[in-house]
């Protein structure tokens, strides 16, 4: 794991223990935005002080659990987290757990089984541990897209892991663009979810008067995007850009296939930006691309939350009618190679925006002020970082006699 600090936290612990530093700054918040207190990396306040929240994160995206730590002003936890020879998952902290909050950073992404038994076991033991509170921080949650049933017997996975993470004793959860908002439903009261909207990240990067020379249309890939679109037209025109709304519907013949697409909407003459939450295979975001520049778009652009990049996206994606992909670093993509070779392919990190939640649900704020359409901060804030590759690390064998029943 990188121990690099994160660009753009500007002070040293040392200089931020004051309790007068770290609280709520309504006129900084307006001179610099909301995420004011987590672009300087100030520590969280705490009743009990610091050493009572903890921070541990599984294998699915160390860079950006670390990121986010550091944007915290905190340090990352302890935790042993191994393999058995025949693949089972070992997990053992580090560190005293008895009474404190615990923040888990962990996607469960690429390889999603893995990622989330990892997930599932860190809770678990946390909760035998007797933590007082466990949140569960999951930018990217797997098997969001099985959230209904779509043909008579099919399970419906995002209810099934929802219940799943209940089960083990999971408190509270912050995700990030979660593909359909009505998976909050699928957890009871006593476990709500914070569904954070990544596309406060995209409006910084496409709002810039250098980015766009031609009216802007947002479009979104299919009815179910159609209110994520709308937020960030929304978000364009709160910035002074004013922009007109798209949609495609497309007609799969089977999963990640497209058959045909039809469209909704003028897009002529225009800078066409798609909004989505996921791209995995880039099927239906390239036949997206080429269907707009087919009905007159000047440029297609895409903003992505989740960048998975599954074969063979990246090879569309060079040869589709894309100008630039931005995604965010909640998941890493599947290779590392062929996502650097690309030049289209931008990352900006979502580690402050996920930093600043956690110390919201912490400080007992408001989360309101994180969808609020305004410029956050200085352009230094989203930094383009390096994408990794999800290989599963190098874990040795962990020998059974040593390790109590």
């Amino acid at each position: 794991m990188s121990t690099e600090k994160t660009p753009g936290v500007k002070r040293s612990n040392a200089e931020l223990d004051t309790p007068q530093q770290q609280k709520f700054s309504p006129r900084k918040a307006l001179k610099h935005g909301p995420m004011w207190r987590s672009s300087e990396g100030l520590k969280v306040l705490s009743s009990k002080g610091n050493d009572n929240i903890l921070y541990l994160a599984g294998n699915a995206n160390p860079e950006l659990a670390q990121a986010v730590v550091e944007r915290l002003g905190a340090s990352m936890g302890k935790m042993d987290l191994k393999r058995f020879a025949d693949g089972e998952v070992f997990v053992k902290v580090d560190e005293i757990v008895r009474g404190k909050d615990v923040y888990i950073i962990q996607s469960t992404s690429t390889p999603v089984n893995e990622h989330l038994m990892e997930l599932l076991l860190m809770i678990s033991t946390l909760r035998r541990a007797s933590a007082k509170r466990i949140t569960a921080v999951v930018p990217y949650y797997g098997y969001a897209r099985q959230d209904r049933k779509v043909n008579s017997r099919t399970p419906i996975s995002a209810a099934d892991v929802a219940k799943l993470l209940e089960t083990m004793g999971l408190d509270r959860m912050i995700s990030v663009d979660l593909h359909c908002g009505q998976i909050q439903g699928f957890f009871s009261p006593q476990v709500p979810i914070d569904n954070l909207q990544g596309h406060i990240i995209g409006l910084d990067w496409f709002s810039s008067k250098e980015k766009m020379k031609n009216p802007v249309c947002i479009v979104a890939p299919d009815a179910g995007g159609v209110y994520r679109a709308k937020q960030f037209q929304d978000g364009m025109t709160s910035r002074g850009i004013s922009a007109s709304l798209a949609m495609l519907i497309k007609h799969r013949s089977k999963p990640n296939e497209i058959e045909s697409v039809d469209m909704v909407g003028d897009v002529k003459g225009c800078d066409a930006i798609i909004v989505d939450d996921i791209v995995d295979t880039a099927g239906t975001l390239c036949a997206a691309a080429g269907e707009l520049k087919r009905q007159g778009a000047a440029r297609v652009f895409a903003f992505i939350t989740h960048g998975i990049f599954s074969h063979p996206a990246v090879e569309r994606i060079e040869k589709s009618a894309l100008e630039e992909l931005l995604v965010t670093d909640t998941v890493r993509p599947v290779t590392k190679e062929a996502v650097d070779g690309c030049k289209k392919i931008k990352v900006v990190s979502a580690a402050m925006m996920i930093a600043d939640a956690v110390r919201r649900v912490h400080q007992k704020e408001s989360l309101m002020p994180l969808f609020d359409h305004k410029s956050y901060a200085d352009a230094g804030t989203y930094l383009e970082t390096p994408l990794m590759v999800p290989q599963m690390p190098e874990m040795p064998a962990v020998d059974f006699e040593k390790v109590s029943p």
